[in-house]
C-alpha cells in the first residue's frame, strides 16, 4: 500500500514538463479523432512495438482531451474507433 503524507508546496519539486515528442504524439491522436466524419470509422494497426490495447487507450484519452465521445473496439489486433 502506498504511504500518503502532506508537505508544504514550497518543499515539493516542480512538475515536469512534457517533452515535445510526447506533445506531438498526443496531437497526432487528437487529429485522428477530429478527422472522423459522420459515418466513418478510424482504423489503427499497431507497429511491432505497440499493443492494440495501448493504441485504443491513446485514442480514448485523446478524445477525452478534446471533449469528444468515441467508441473503440479491437478485432484481431486492430483498433477501430468512431464518434458517438
Amino acid at each position: 500500500m502506498a504511504k500518503f503524507t502532506k508537505i508544504a508546496r514550497k518543499d515539493a519539486p516542480q512538475p515536469s514538463r512534457q517533452s515535445g515528442r510526447l506533445n506531438s504524439r498526443m496531437r497526432l491522436y487528437e487529429d485522428y479523432v477530429r478527422g472522423l466524419k459522420s459515418g466513418e470509422v478510424g482504423k489503427l494497426i499497431p507497429d511491432a512495438n505497440e499493443s492494440a490495447r495501448g493504441l485504443a487507450l491513446r485514442v480514448s484519452r485523446a478524445a477525452k482531451r478534446i471533449d469528444q465521445s468515441i467508441a473503440t473496439w479491437v478485432v484481431d489486433g486492430v483498433v477501430y474507433f468512431e464518434s458517438k
